[in-house]
Protein backbone atom coordinates (compact mmCIF):
# COMPACT_ATOMS: atom_id res chain seq x y z
CA UNK A 1 0.00 0.00 0.00
CA UNK A 2 2.97 2.47 0.16
CA UNK A 3 3.94 2.41 -3.40
CA UNK A 4 1.27 5.23 -4.15
CA UNK A 5 3.17 7.09 -1.64
CA UNK A 6 6.12 7.17 -3.45
CA UNK A 7 4.84 9.54 -6.51
CA UNK A 8 5.53 12.61 -5.16
CA UNK A 9 9.26 11.92 -3.92
CA UNK A 10 10.01 10.31 -7.03
CA UNK A 11 8.53 12.87 -9.47
CA UNK A 12 10.77 15.03 -7.69
CA UNK A 13 14.23 13.74 -7.70
CA UNK A 14 13.68 12.24 -11.35
CA UNK A 15 12.32 15.33 -12.80
CA UNK A 16 15.31 17.58 -11.36
CA UNK A 17 17.67 14.53 -11.69
CA UNK A 18 16.77 14.52 -15.66
CA UNK A 19 15.97 18.45 -15.59
CA UNK A 20 19.91 19.09 -14.60
CA UNK A 21 21.36 16.33 -16.35
CA UNK A 22 19.63 16.78 -19.91
CA UNK A 23 19.72 20.80 -19.32
CA UNK A 24 16.30 20.89 -20.77
CA UNK A 25 13.46 23.38 -19.91
CA UNK A 26 10.99 24.18 -17.25
CA UNK A 27 8.22 22.27 -19.63
CA UNK A 28 10.01 18.96 -20.53
CA UNK A 29 11.14 18.31 -16.97
CA UNK A 30 7.39 19.01 -15.52
CA UNK A 31 6.01 16.50 -18.21
CA UNK A 32 9.29 13.89 -16.71
CA UNK A 33 8.17 14.57 -13.65
CA UNK A 34 4.33 14.15 -13.76
CA UNK A 35 4.93 11.23 -15.73
CA UNK A 36 7.21 9.23 -13.04
CA UNK A 37 5.11 10.84 -10.37
CA UNK A 38 1.74 9.23 -11.71
CA UNK A 39 3.64 6.23 -12.77
CA UNK A 40 3.49 4.46 -9.14
CA UNK A 41 0.19 5.18 -8.52
CA UNK A 42 -0.96 3.51 -11.80
CA UNK A 43 1.30 0.63 -11.38
CA UNK A 44 -0.35 -0.39 -8.05
CA UNK A 45 -3.88 0.10 -9.69
CA UNK A 46 -2.78 -2.77 -12.39
CA UNK A 47 -1.16 -4.53 -9.74
CA UNK A 48 -4.28 -4.64 -7.32
CA UNK A 49 -6.74 -5.48 -10.33
CA UNK A 50 -4.80 -8.45 -11.51
CA UNK A 51 -3.79 -9.53 -7.87
CA UNK A 52 -7.30 -9.61 -7.37
CA UNK A 53 -8.75 -11.67 -10.23
CA UNK A 54 -6.87 -14.52 -8.91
Amino acid sequence: MWLPYLGPLLAAGIGGGVGYWLEIGFWPTLAVALICGFAPIVAYRLWKRLHHRR
